[in-house]
């Protein structure tokens, strides 16, 4: 029986089950690449709404919970307690079919996204946490903002609620074992909607194996017969002119600057112009643009009239 159990049982004046596990400070969350990848595309597609879905995986230990995979729920997060029943019976039939093609992984708890509000739980995602917590005490809930991840950077966070016993006699949720579960500083939003009072925040690390290595290398790598297609004579007309356009406001705004350079010097639009657009140099990407478009049109007319 350690410090904490001896401290909650004469402190709260109940008994406590010595073997019991206690949640502690070294706990993470591996989540795979495909996963992530699945709940980002997810949650972009249902911007401005919330969407859920439930976690694929498995509780190697007390302190490792590794997510798969994910899949989405038919429903949007804003329903009134996530559609709990609905839930439950989507995932069992879902769970049913992956077993039968040979995923064997089970629900380890479920996310949902925040668009542009950040990472925390509120009442109603409280609520369902807590009847996910029912079927699995190590379940967690997931929550993400696609608005705010930007490339390099995914905002996401993993949560467990907080047992009512530990708020009642006000002591640490999780026990001290690791800087693990401080690496990352919670935000005042989060800790203004609960963070560490109903709730705390478990460490999410990603991993890559070698095969979504090559996955991720080739997802947004274009085919050689990219180089090959060509744009209607429309559409071409259509880009010039608008491609045109935006080098007319570019223009004029380039000569603004340097007749502001003239009157009060270069230190000082330099200074004024700071965070703004820089005309001269938008203006020469949008001339060679023109040009490539222009070029790769014409050559590759060049080459249907010839071959074909």
């Amino acid at each position: 029986m350690d410090i904490q159990n001896l401290i909650q049982q004469f402190g709260a004046g109940q008994a406590v089950n010595p073997e019991a596990s206690i949640p502690d400070t070294a706990e993470q969350v591996t989540i795979s690449a495909l996963a992530l990848i699945k709940m980002l595309k997810h949650a972009r597609a249902g911007i401005p709404f919330e969407v859920m879905g439930l976690l694929l995986g498995d509780i190697v230990d007390d302190y490792h919970i590794r997510v798969y995979d994910v899949f989405s729920m038919p429903q949007t997060a804003s329903e009134c307690f996530r559609g709990i029943c609905g839930a439950q019976f989507f995932n069992k039939k879902m769970v049913e079919l992956l077993n039968l093609t040979g995923r064997m992984e089970n629900c380890i708890g479920w996310y949902h996204s925040h668009p542009s509000y950040g990472c925390w739980l509120s009442s109603v995602d409280i609520n369902t946490q807590q009847s996910y917590e029912q079927l699995n005490k190590k379940s967690i809930a997931v929550v993400i903002d696609p608005i705010q991840s930007v490339r390099g950077k995914v905002v996401i966070d993993a949560f467990r609620l907080i047992p009512q016993q530990n708020m009642l006699s006000q002591q640490e949720p999780r026990q001290t074992t690791s800087n693990t579960g401080h690496l990352q500083k919670p935000g005042l939003e989060a800790l203004l909607r609960g963070l560490n009072r109903y709730y705390y925040s478990i460490n999410i690390k990603f991993k890559c194996n070698d095969l979504e290595q090559k996955m991720l290398q080739n997802l947004y790598k274009n085919s050689w017969t990219e180089g090959l297609k060509c744009n209607s004579a429309s559409e071409n007309s259509k880009r010039n002119e608008s491609c045109v356009e935006d080098m007319s406001k570019l223009a004029l705004d380039y000569q603004k600057l340097i007749e502001d350079e003239s009157k009060k010097g270069e230190q000082e639009t330099k200074i004024k112009n700071t965070g703004k657009k820089d005309p001269k140099r938008h203006l020469g990407l949008k001339v060679d643009e023109l040009l490539d478009e222009n070029l790769n049109a014409i050559l590759g007319r060049m080459m249907a009239t010839k071959g074909f």
